[in-house]
């Protein structure tokens, strides 16, 4: 497991604040230790002001998630946790809704869950707007396949968002996207994120010296966005290379952004 550090400097914090997130994505039916407590461990000693969970915690294929559970709980014992979907939790809910409505359920006692959703953090020195972005399924796969992949706009993103939800002060919120898919950077960025937390690509499966990464799950080779800091204007987009999976010369990885 390798942590990466990440510093992304907004202007928009008061009397020198930050906010350190870990950004853990991808876990799928990897466990670090038993009920995961290695990993718990790991992000504990991190000391964040909150964990950031963005999709594919589960696979599709998952029939137990137990190992998950614990991670949830053990985490939420001392941190605020934010739980935003991939592609796999929303295909698991049509595949095996019992197992999705057991996730939901239970991670919505634990975690704020962001399902097309917004949330505050706010104090004195800021204000965090963070959002959970869920795309439609059909930007990942259409009819069982990997062609004819469906868009997204920075006007689809504020439809998904239902973006009336307190537009008061925009302009000064630190505007934090979880965002399981990072090939929409461009639309995520005219929104106005000025963070993006993204996974999904596996840091490209396997990642070749001077190359980088190898593969997405689209099936493309050498994708564009596949590990590591995006800039975009004045928007910053961490992709975390995610914890599960297959992966070669590409070892799992946690991500700590401290936001200035």
């Amino acid at each position: 497991m390798k942590i990466t550090n990440f510093s992304v400097n907004t202007g928009k914090m008061k009397n020198n604040a930050h906010f350190r997130i870990v950004h853990i994505s991808d876990l799928h039916k990897k466990t670090f230790g038993e009920n995961n407590i290695l990993l718990i461990r790991q992000i504990e000693k991190l000391c964040p002001d909150a964990v950031f969970m963005t999709g594919d915690m589960i696979s599709r294929s998952s029939e137990d998630i137990t190992p998950l559970k614990h991670l949830i709980t053990g985490l939420s014992a001392n941190f605020p946790v934010y739980y935003s979907m991939g592609n796999h939790e929303k295909d698991a809910a049509v595949t095996n809704s019992r197992l999705y409505t057991e996730l939901i359920e239970f991670a919505g006692k634990y975690c704020t869950v962001l399902d097309n959703d917004t949330c505050f953090i706010e104090n004195e020195n800021f204000t965090l707007r963070i959002s959970g972005l869920t795309v439609p399924q059909e930007c990942y796969k259409v009819n069982g396949r990997y062609k004819n992949l469906k868009s997204i706009s920075a006007a689809d993103v504020n439809l998904l968002l239902n973006v009336n939800v307190r537009q008061v002060n925009h302009q000064e919120n630190v505007n934090i996207l979880m965002a399981h898919n990072p090939n929409f950077f461009d639309a995520y960025a005219e929104y106005g994120s000025d963070v993006i937390l993204s996974g999904h690509v596996h840091g490209g499966c396997i990642k070749l010296p001077l190359i980088g990464g190898l593969l997405s799950p689209e099936r493309k080779f050498f994708p564009k966005y596949y590990s590591g800091l995006y800039k975009k204007g004045k928007s910053s987009m961490i992709v975390s290379c995610g914890l599960g999976k297959f992966r070669l010369f590409n070892p799992p990885e946690i991500c700590v952004i401290d936001i200035y």
